[in-house]
């Protein structure tokens, strides 16, 4: 007979209530298995049937946190991980959380590896599993997904600052284009007519106004169509992946390198170092750490990494030969070879670097938004004033 999960209440051997669920051919022989583990069952009950897919895309990065920070607590607190993960259940509200929950007590209960289970709840957060599997290798699991929590958090915290960053030249732009279409479909139009009726030649700037207002509505339907295509086509492209290469390099080798390569490597250090400090072997922490960067392109020439570490060269002397790595971080990787304190050096140094790329576009952010309201200023001011000295220039000959 084919085993089932079997879902229980049970009572451990130090008296707490524990739920779970365990795989065994019938309830009967859930009740022996469990007998034999030391529990107490209360209650056992067929698990109901998850779906595939039931857990991917519904934990977001701050659910994610908060979840795998409140198992962290509760392993340091002597909990079982799926006695956690029960607690976690009743504690979350949202159905999503629970279901996440349910669904990696069940899997863990099936004896899956940990980090494959991690993986699998965490799909939007492929750095998790990665960490995950260096805290179970180095024994300190609760330290593990602290480290997990506390990158989610601090992705969280960048997130956030870029948003607001970059919100406000955003609504500049936007805000431009919008004004530059209301003249042009609007206020020139409007313009056009007193022109004819003067009956004399408008000057070349109202002329040029009028020939791009008249050209777009009169081709609004193949203009709106060429744009449509084009839209559908770069999300397309976007959506196949098309673009994310060439997009890739253009950030980490073109003008904005250091703030691109200061967040990408320095996430990559963050994750290589926390668990470097946790005790997981080079080797391993090496091959997960490649795993958590979010850019191929950066993982690509992170990978020859590993390969030169396993052939007895040092870390710090193959990381500075990557192209694009922070020269920084290299040398801090040397001192921590030499103090014997990677770990917290290159954590230390992947937030250093973070915060330098913050501040860079926070500066961006402080020009761009007042340089954009001056462009915009130009730019209007200069339409209204080439309509208003146009208008002048007709009436003054039709007065003629």
């Amino acid at each position: 007979m084919a085993e089932t999960l079997v879902r229980y209440v049970a009572i451990d051997a130090n008296g707490k209530r524990v739920r779970g669920a365990i795989a065994a051919r019938d309830e009967g022989s859930a009740f022996e298995l469990l007998r034999g583990q030391g529990y107490s069952p209360l209650r056992l009950m067929p698990a109901a049937p998850a779906r595939q897919g039931s857990v991917r895309s519904s934990l977001n990065a701050r659910e994610s946190a908060e979840l795998l920070a409140g198992l962290a607590e509760l392993l340091r607190a002597g909990a079982d991980i799926r006695t956690a993960l029960g607690l976690l259940t009743a504690r979350f509200e949202r159905d999503g959380v629970r279901r996440a929950c349910r669904r990696l007590a069940a899997d863990i209960a099936e004896g899956q590896p940990l980090d494959r289970a991690f993986a699998r709840a965490f799909e939007k957060q492929p750095f998790v599993a990665p960490i995950i599997a260096a805290g179970e290798t180095s024994g300190d699991l609760p330290g593990s997904l602290q480290r997990a929590a506390d990158a989610l958090e601090s992705r969280l915290k960048l997130t956030d600052q870029l948003m607001s960053v970059l919100a406000y030249p955003a609504f500049v732009a936007v805000s431009a284009f919008v004004a530059l279409l209301v003249i042009l479909f609007f206020i020139v139009p409007s313009i056009a007519p007193l022109a004819l009726e003067a009956g004399a030649s408008p000057p070349l700037f109202l002329r040029v106004l009028i020939g791009v207002s008249d050209a777009l509505r009169t081709h609004l339907l193949l203009v709106t169509a060429l744009m449509s295509v084009a839209l559908l086509g770069f999300v397309t492209a976007a959506w196949l992946g098309a673009l994310r290469a060439p997009v890739e390099r253009l950030l980490l080798d073109g003008p904005a390198r250091k703030t691109f390569g200061g967040l990408t490597f320095g996430a990559f250090s963050i994750s290589l170092g926390n668990m470097l400090a946790g005790g997981a072997p080079m080797n391993d922490a090496l091959r997960l750490a490649i795993r958590t960067v979010g850019s191929s392109e950066a993982r690509q020439r992170l990978e020859p990494v590993l390969g030169a570490i396993r052939e007895g060269r040092a870390l710090s002397d193959v990381l500075a030969t990557v192209r694009g790595f922070p020269p920084a971080l290299a040398r801090l990787a040397a001192i921590g070879e030499a103090s014997n304190t990677m770990g917290e050096l290159l954590a230390r140094g992947g937030r250093m670097e973070e915060l330098a790329a913050m501040r860079r576009i926070e500066s961006f952010g402080r020009i761009a938004g007042p340089a954009l309201i001056v462009m915009l200023g130009v730019l209007l001011g200069s339409l209204m004033g080439g309509l208003l000295t146009g208008i002048s220039e007709i009436g003054s000959a039709a007065l003629q």
